[in-house]
């Protein structure tokens, strides 16, 4: 799922760190899938993406699963995309990665972010 960008003329190969993809599962259910880093670099780019595509949504799942790095601006980001849900009435789940739930954990055990263990993306849009 990488692309590459080639900046002939510098001689610098640069790569999208953070792909995002949205699937609609009905009307009002959708997953939005993240790849790749979620960092102080694209934390912000992650969230407004999941603004603008799940705007309208009345339960959204967070695919984390193929996040390969993710620090502390990306949980600031989940904790803003939490405090929009809650205010929204929105329904939520994230499904993470290794990554995610490392620093979810370390930065605060008890977050209160709705982190799925269970590894069922259909039973979170049921």
């Amino acid at each position: 799922m990488s692309s590459f960008t080639s900046d002939s003329y510098l001689g610098v190969e640069t790569r999208n760190r953070l792909q995002l993809l949205t699937e609609w599962l009905s009307a009002t259910d959708v997953r939005i899938t993240a790849v790749g880093d979620v960092d102080m670099s694209t934390a912000h780019e992650f969230s407004d993406y999941v603004f603008r595509r799940a705007g309208n949504c009345k339960r959204l799942v967070l695919d984390m699963t193929l996040v390969s790095f993710f620090d502390c601006a990306g949980f600031s980001a989940l904790q803003y995309i939490d405090e929009r849900c809650r205010t929204a009435g929105v329904t939520w789940l994230v499904q993470p990665a290794h990554s995610v739930t490392r620093v979810v954990d370390f930065c605060e055990p008890r977050s209160g972010l709705p982190i799925s263990t269970s590894g069922e993306f259909e039973s979170a849009c049921a």
